[in-house]
C-alpha cells in the first residue's frame, strides 16, 4: 500500500474531488493501493501501523498562514522522522522543505503590463502550464529524462532557500528550487505536478514511476540483494 496525504484544509479535502482521480494515477504507476488521509490524521503511530511502503504529499491552494499545517506538530513529525521513502508535489514539495528549515515565499509580484496567468492569487507573478526545468545535478529520480524536463506547474509561492539538510536537484528560471532531495533520507519534492504529466509531456510520468520503482527496491530488497548481505 501507499499514501497520498491531503495538506490543505479540511474543508477542501471534503470537497475535493480530483484527489480521487489523482489516487487513480498514482495507483496506475505504484501498481499498488493508495489509501487518502488528510494531514490532520497523520502521525507517526498511525504510519508505523500502516507500513506504507511509500508516502506522496499532494499540492495545496489555501495560504498556509490561514490553517495550521505548518504548525501541526503531529503531522511534522511524521514526516520528519518516519523511516519511509517520500515525495512531496507543489504545496507538499514547500511544506516538507519547511519542515526541514528552508524558507517559503510568492516569487514575485507581476511587474507593470505583465499578463495575469490566473485568477488565482490576482496579482502575483504565477508558473501556470507546462514549463522547461533544467536537471542541475544528476540522481536516479530523473533516469530516462532528458537534461531539461517539460512538466506542469501551478504555483505562486515557492521555496525561497533551502534548509542544510536538502540538496537542489532542478531549477527554472523564474523558480530556483524546482526539485531537491534530503541528503541522507529517503525523501524528494518536486515544486512542479508529476502526478498532472501527460502524454505530450511525459517527464513527470517518468519521475514517479522512478520515484515507486527505488521506494520498492528501498523497502522491498531482492532475494539476490539479501542473499549477498547474508
Amino acid at each position: 500500500m501507499i499514501l497520498y496525504v491531503y495538506p490543505d484544509t479540511l474543508e477542501k479535502y471534503h470537497q475535493a474531488t480530483q484527489v480521487i482521480t489523482i489516487r487513480n494515477r498514482l495507483e496506475e504507476l505504484a501498481k499498488d493501493a493508495c489509501l487518502i488521509l488528510h494531514y490532520s490524521q497523520v502521525n507517526l503511530s498511525l504510519l508505523n501501523r500502516l507500513q506504507p511502503w511509500a508516502i506522496c504529499h499532494g499540492g495545496t491552494g489555501t495560504l498556509y498562514e490561514e490553517y495550521d499545517v505548518l504548525k501541526n506538530k503531529e503531522y511534522k513529525k511524521a514526516v520528519k522522522e518516519s523511516n519511509f521513502p517520500q515525495i512531496g508535489f507543489c504545496g507538499g514539495h514547500q511544506i516538507i522543505a519547511k519542515f526541514f528549515g528552508s524558507s517559503l515565499g510568492p516569487i514575485r509580484l507581476l511587474k507593470k503590463g505583465e499578463p495575469d496567468l490566473s485568477a488565482y492569487r490576482p496579482g502575483y507573478f504565477k508558473e501556470w502550464g507546462f514549463y522547461p526545468v533544467k536537471i542541475v545535478r544528476k540522481d536516479a529520480l530523473f533516469s530516462g529524462c532528458s537534461q531539461t524536463i517539460m512538466v506542469p506547474e501551478y504555483h505562486f509561492w515557492e521555496v525561497k532557500k533551502l534548509g542544510p539538510e536538502l540538496v537542489l536537484l532542478a531549477s527554472s528560471r523564474n523558480c530556483r528550487v524546482q526539485v531537491f532531495r534530503h541528503r541522507t533520507r529517503f525523501i524528494y519534492g518536486t515544486q512542479f505536478h508529476p502526478e498532472s504529466a501527460n502524454e505530450v509531456y511525459p517527464d513527470g510520468t517518468k519521475i514517479l514511476r522512478n520515484f515507486f520503482h527505488l521506494a520498492r527496491q528501498a523497502v522491498f530488497p531482492s532475494e539476490e540483494a539479501k542473499c549477498r548481505t547474508s
